[in-house]
């Protein structure tokens, strides 16, 4: 997997580069997900647009790495991992955990003079619409189980071995996403787009609307068959709904 050179070599990951791509698509993962979760998705867009996931600290080849359980420290550091590829126009794509860490990298990006051309969020309620949380201070076994519910079946956890190296790095995701707080009222001056499952319990409709009280510009919402990762089953339809929407953006 190719990188690019300084902070992005160790925080973004770009399986297909393409010099003659127009648009840079910056993906999140969710709390517990890698840049590895996105492995095929650049086989289902086209080639204007070039992906970048990011890869959090503490997971596959940065495992190693301390992990970070702090929102403004992590969005202070993907702000400065993509500044190089504000050469070209760029999207951040965020599902969940991610949705919330790309707004606060959107935040940072505009207030630095480069805004992102669009936000599109995935999988999460609007910040100020949170609810309340402490699964990151909860037992071992009740943070499993809330994996498992989102996740809809079995996970790595269900390993014994894998769960006692995975679960601090969940618990740090977990706490970084339940800790996260609206910290300005200032609008964004980019569209945001909402992706989100018709059975995602843990996004209403009024959660996800009130996404559109935190831009200046437009705010559409795309509704797909499924639960909280309802990509897995569409993955094909929902790549050709955010190629759309980046194209949309670009007219």
């Amino acid at each position: 997997m190719e990188t690019l050179g300084g902070a992005a070599a160790c925080w973004t990951r770009s399986r297909r580069p393409s010099p003659a791509a127009a648009v840079n698509l910056v993906l999140l993962p969710h709390a517990g997900g890698s840049a590895g979760f996105y492995r095929g998705w650049h086989e289902l867009l086209p080639p204007q647009v070039e992906l970048h996931a990011v890869q959090y600290p503490g997971r596959e080849d940065r495992f190693t790495e301390p992990l970070l359980d702090d929102m403004a420290e992590m969005a202070d550091a993907v702000t400065g991992a993509i500044a190089g590829l504000f050469a070209r126009e760029v999207v951040l794509f965020g599902h969940s955990m991610g949705a919330s860490v790309a707004f606060e990298v959107a935040r940072r990006c505009e207030a630095a003079g480069r805004p992102p051309r669009l936000l599109i969020v995935s999988g999460r309620a609007a910040p100020h619409r949170q609810r309340p949380a402490e699964l990151h201070a909860a037992s071992d076994e009740a943070l499993v189980a809330e994996v498992r519910r989102q996740s809809g079946g079995s996970t790595a956890l269900d390993d014994p071995d894998l769960r006692t190296l995975l679960l601090p790095m969940i618990r740090a995701d977990y706490r970084l996403a339940e800790t996260h707080r609206l910290v300005s009222d200032t609008p964004l001056r980019m569209p945001i787009a909402v992706l989100r499952g018709r059975e995602d319990e843990a996004v209403s409709e009024e959660q996800a609307n009130a996404w559109g009280d935190l831009t200046l510009a437009d705010c559409s919402q795309v509704l797909f068959e499924g639960g909280h990762f309802y990509f897995r089953q569409q993955e094909a339809r929902v790549l050709d709904t955010i190629a759309a929407l980046v194209g949309r953006t670009f007219r």
